[in-house]
C-alpha cells in the first residue's frame, strides 16, 4: 500500500473547512425554499465549491512546484490529483444542471410547438435520458468496484475513486429526471422562455 502524501490529505481538509464556509455564507441564496430541498441545495454548493476549490489548488501546487520551488522539491501527486478533482466537479455539475433543467439545448423546433407537444417532448426526453442512464449507472458501478483493489502510486488512494463518479452522478441526474418529470406535469412551471425555473 502506498501512502497518501501529508500535503494532499493537509490540501483536503483545508478545502472541506473553506467549502463549508463558503456553502454556509451562501446559504441565504437558499432560505426561500422548503427544508429538504434548501439542505440539498446547501450541500450541493458546499460540494460544488469543495471540488472546485480542490481542482484550483492542486493545479496551482504543481505550477508552483514545477516552476517557481526548487528543483529538489517534487510533488508528483498534484497532476493525478488535479485530474481527479477535475472529473469530479465536471460530472458532478452535469448531475447539478440536471436537476435545474440547464443542459445546453437547440430550441428552434421546440419554441414551435404548442404547449402541450413542448411539455411531452420533455418528459420523452427526460425518459430518454433515464434510459440511457441507467446501464451507465449499472455498469460504472460493477466496473468501479472491480477497481477497489488497484491502487494510485502518487495518491495512495484506490483507482476506483475515479470511476465512481461516474455511477454516482448518473444515479444523481436518473434521480433528478424523475424530479423534472413530476414537475413537468405539476401545475408549476418548468422551463419558461427556454430557460429552467431554478428550484
Amino acid at each position: 500500500m502506498f501512502p497518501t502524501p501529508f500535503e494532499l490529505k493537509l490540501l483536503f481538509w483545508v478545502c472541506v473547512v473553506m467549502a463549508l464556509w463558503l456553502g454556509w455564507i451562501v446559504r441565504a441564496d437558499c432560505a426561500s425554499l422548503p427544508l429538504v430541498p434548501r439542505i440539498w441545495r446547501n450541500f450541493e454548493n458546499s460540494v460544488t465549491v469543495f471540488l472546485m476549490l480542490l481542482m484550483l489548488s492542486a493545479s496551482t501546487v504543481q505550477v508552483l512546484a514545477r516552476y517557481v520551488l526548487p528543483d529538489d522539491v517534487t510533488l508528483p501527486w498534484t497532476e493525478e490529483a488535479g485530474r481527479l478533482f477535475m472529473v469530479w466537479a465536471t460530472l458532478w455539475a452535469a448531475a447539478t444542471v440536471q436537476r435545474t433543467d440547464e443542459h445546453i439545448t437547440m430550441t428552434a423546433v421546440f419554441d414551435l410547438l404548442p404547449e402541450g407537444a413542448q411539455r411531452w417532448l420533455l418528459v420523452f426526453c427526460d425518459l430518454l435520458t433515464i434510459a440511457l442512464l441507467a446501464p451507465v449507472t449499472w455498469w460504472g458501478w460493477n466496473n468501479a468496484r472491480t477497481l477497489d483493489i488497484m491502487q494510485s502510486i502518487s495518491l495512495g488512494l484506490p483507482l476506483s475513486i475515479f470511476a465512481y463518479s461516474i455511477p454516482v452522478t448518473a444515479g444523481l441526474m436518473i434521480i433528478f429526471s424523475l424530479g423534472l418529470i413530476a414537475r413537468r406535469f405539476s401545475d408549476q412551471p418548468v422551463r419558461t422562455g427556454g430557460s429552467a425555473v431554478e428550484i
